[in-house]
């Protein structure tokens, strides 16, 4: 998100660098407890057939779009009643959740679940947070040196990378800019997808996804409790970290339910728009995007556009563009005094945080997944 070393394609990538699975391969599988042979598993880990990497590093640009027009204080674009930074953050829990519900079936070992996630995603983060507040931080604080690492705030700021709270505050940084003080926004989102990894392993471990039908099941349940009996707004965090849990589980289900529509994939093309058009029109568009992005995200990853599949060919680079983005845009504005044309201001950060972006893969993410060829 070509980029893999031969064990990397072996074992997979999971999460924001996740395995891709090769289209047409899912039909294969009998909707029963899966037995996969070697070659069976190395087809169906290929990533170089289907469009995931082309959704995952076009969500983390919408994200970057999405920010560029709050940071320079005007409203986000809106899709589908919701932000386009939000809507893209939901297409990235769909990706997840379709494909890190594969890395389980196929190695369904709780240690190395979890240190695969680790290898994905703590590495690029570690040096993503160092160098914002080492670096960055103190160009782009009003305070002194001193008074800048003396602040509670400055060290506070790396706590995060426990992967249990989001912390975004820096002491004095981006005075001026629309939104001040905020070195990382993006990175809210990350201890909510390691939770839903957390809760796929422990519904592994429980033994829901032996059988098909199980997890699915249990989706359902989730889902009904959700948008029927769970009465808290938007207004409290907790709903909108519960819908990002249905939105992955929702994709989880259908790679649990993949037998049933991969041989059918333009009926469920009609009947998926049509649902989401019904449910839309009826007077329910929290259900209609909710469940309707999962399901679109993993119909479109899924399959394979002779020029979108190869969207990953110079490197994963969809993670980095999410973890830098917001840091350059701030810096962006800042050093402009937010006085840049809106286009050259985006064009500018945007090119920026690629190169970092690449970077980031070639030199932190891309090593540290070498490491997986040892467990």
């Amino acid at each position: 998100m070509d980029k893999t070393t031969s064990g990397e394609k072996r074992r997979g990538r999971e999460g924001y660098g996740a395995q891709n699975e090769k289209d047409g391969i899912f039909g294969q599988v009998a909707f029963a407890p899966l037995t996969v042979s070697p070659i069976f598993l190395m087809q169906l880990l290929s990533h170089k057939d289907n469009n995931f990497d082309f959704l995952r590093i076009a969500a983390a640009f919408g994200v970057l779009v999405s920010h560029q027009f709050s940071l320079t204080g005007r409203p986000e674009p809106v899709m589908l009643g919701v932000s386009l930074g939000g809507f893209c953050v939901l297409v990235f829990f769909a990706i997840s959740g379709f494909l890190v519900a594969g890395s389980w079936m196929h190695d369904p070992s709780a240690w190395r679940f979890a240190v695969r996630r680790l290898l994905r995603i703590w590495p690029g983060l570690l040096v993503a947070c160092v160098l914002v507040v080492l670096v960055l931080g103190p160009m782009v604080s009003q305070l002194g040196l001193r008074e800048y690492f003396a602040s509670p705030l400055t060290w506070n700021y790396l706590s995060q990378l426990s992967f249990w709270e989001f912390k975004s505050q820096l002491p004095g940084v981006f005075a001026g800019n629309p939104i001040s003080e905020s070195a990382n926004g993006s990175l809210w989102t990350i201890p909510f997808e390691i939770r839903c990894y957390l809760a796929l392993m422990v519904v592994g471990v429980l033994g829901l996804m032996r059988r098909n039908f199980l997890l699915p099941l249990a989706f359902v349940v989730f889902a009904i409790w959700f948008f029927f009996l769970f009465k808290t707004g938007y207004d409290q965090p907790i709903r909108m970290q519960l819908q990002m849990g249905v939105v992955f589980f929702c994709a989880a289900a259908m790679y649990q339910l993949r037998a049933l529509w991969q041989s059918r994939r333009p009926w469920i093309w009609l009947a998926a728009i049509a649902a989401i058009l019904l449910l839309w029109h009826g007077g329910m568009p929290e259900i209609a995007y909710t469940l309707g992005v999962p399901v679109i995200a993993v119909l479109f990853g899924t399959g394979s556009l002779p020029v979108l599949k190869r969207a990953g060919r110079f490197g994963d680079v969809s993670y980095g563009l999410y973890i830098y983005a917001y840091p350059v845009q701030q810096t962006v504005i800042w050093l402009s005094d937010n006085r840049l044309p809106f286009g050259w201001g985006l064009g500018l950060a945007t090119l920026i945080t690629t190169i970092l972006a690449w970077f980031s893969w070639k030199l932190i993410e891309q090593p540290a997944l070498r490491l997986k060829n040892r467990l």
